[in-house]
């Protein structure tokens, strides 16, 4: 019901007194009389249901006080020029033109586009603290980002943190995880995992499962070898495009292990020479992506200081952040959802089949024992007879299976160092065998 904006508080009073769940509200110099609760945002909301479309990919227009949910309900909220002052004190974008022409240049200009990103503020998340205590906050669409450390640094939790963060602001996220460390998201309403050992979906199928409510999504590669893995990966980066394109999600991809060239190099080829919008890169080795990406990529975040462990799942995590020419350390923030270690996992949850470590004496064909954990590798190493152990040790077997199945680089190196001064010694040894056995020969048969 409309009515004169005037008679709006006598229609609040009359309201009131009648006991109705109804409220006014002001639409320039008239006023319209509404069901509790109903708004033009939330007539907004309902139609994007229906439509199977996200608010996040919506831009609203207004010009008076009952725009103002409107403006609220999209991602970008933009008032006319000759919007009333308190609709434009809350847009998020004020229109160079008024009426109907405001419109038509934000139709035909340069956001639309897509020449500039505008992520407002009230869509950013906080991640954690500066020194001096302020939040520190990243766009939660628009933006791109990397992030960096060295192994076991804390790099997965960060990106865990940011996923969180974009889930429960309502935002679409593919989580592609090689190493099993974000299995805890699923905990998060609205969150699919998919175990790749178990069953991997083609690309389509696999993003068709963002779209009901705009769910978000953890591929689980860590039951497939490496080839398997980058054949996958190759193929998902277009289906990813033609997603966006039609239906605007996922709103970030987060790419753990992202220093995988076998398939990023051909990253390029079909997103561009820059950082794509939505894309977070998570890598050990930014030095392997490719440079015009780094190069243009919003926000860099580098884990400066190994984890360590407070109490449960807490971290006490440093970072720094760069950004547009300047770079300030900070603290990250607390997860709600449990961060598994790759290798912690390991210690308890069976490897399938083909990922497990298999003890031989000699024989290949015939394997005397098998570690689906590391709590049983480590036991058969303890129990295992010695041949079987120089077995394993000369061809290296150890130190690739933790490198490669597991992708613990530091620890594959270690082990890799301790087989280097194992082959070392046994060179060495050898060596002096058989001089003392010739010296033998020589004192008893050549030296009469």
């Amino acid at each position: 019901m409309a009515i004169d904006g005037r008679d709006g508080a006598a229609a609040t009073e009359v309201i009131s007194s009648l006991g109705l769940d109804y409220q006014v509200v002001h639409n320039r110099a008239s006023a319209m009389v509404l069901p509790g609760g109903v708004t033009k945002g939330s007539g907004l909301l309902s139609a994007l249901d229906e439509l199977g479309m996200s608010a996040h990919n919506t831009i609203a227009v207004g010009d008076a006080e009952n725009d103002l949910s409107l403006l609220h309900a999209a991602e970008v909220g933009a008032a006319v020029r000759n919007a009333v002052p308190s609709l434009a004190e809350h847009a998020d974008l004020v229109l160079d033109e008024p009426d109907g022409a405001g419109v038509i240049g934000m139709l035909t200009g340069s956001l639309l586009r897509g020449d500039h990103r505008l992520c407002p503020p009230r869509r950013w998340v906080s991640i954690g603290r500066f020194e001096d205590g302020a939040p520190v906050l990243l766009p939660g669409s628009q933006g791109s980002v990397l992030i960096a450390g060295e192994t076991g640094a804390g790099k997965s939790y960060l990106a865990g943190l940011l996923a969180e963060r974009w889930i429960d602001a309502g935002y679409s996220v593919l989580v592609v995880d090689p190493q099993g460390d974000h299995l805890g998201l699923a905990e998060r309403p609205g969150v699919h995992l998919i175990d790749a050992a178990s069953h991997l979906p083609a690309p389509h199928d696999l993003l068709a499962l963002l779209r009901p409510r705009h769910a978000s999504v953890v591929l689980d590669l860590s039951g497939l070898d490496i080839d398997a893995q980058l054949a996958y990966l190759k193929r998902l980066p277009e289906a990813i495009a033609a997603e966006r394109t039609r239906f605007g999600i996922p709103h970030w991809v987060i790419y753990d292990e992202a220093h995988q060239r076998g398939w990023l190099d051909d990253y390029p080829a079909i997103i561009g020479t820059v950082a794509e919008a939505g894309s977070c890169l998570v890598t050990w080795r930014p030095d392997l992506v490719p440079e015009d990406i780094r190069r243009t990529v919003d926000i860099t975040l580098t884990v400066t200081a190994p984890a360590r462990t407070l109490r449960g799942d807490a971290q006490d995590l440093h970072c720094t952040l760069s950004a547009a020419g300047q770079t300030r350390p900070f603290q990250i923030g607390e997860r709600i959802s449990a961060h598994v270690r790759h290798w912690h996992k390991y210690t308890a949850t069976p490897l399938p089949s083909h990922r497990r470590f298999y003890f031989h004496n000699r024989d290949p064909e015939d394997p005397i024992a098998s570690a689906a954990t590391l709590e049983q590798f480590s036991r058969h190493l303890r129990d295992c007879d010695l041949v079987t152990l120089e077995y394993h040790l000369a061809r290296r077997d150890f130190s690739r299976w933790i490198t490669h199945t597991l992708a613990d680089h530091t620890l594959g190196a270690e082990l890799d160092r301790l087989e280097d001064d194992l082959m070392a010694q046994r060179a060495a040894s050898l060596e002096r065998s058989r001089q003392q056995i010739r010296q033998a020969i020589d004192r008893r048969y050549l030296r009469g």
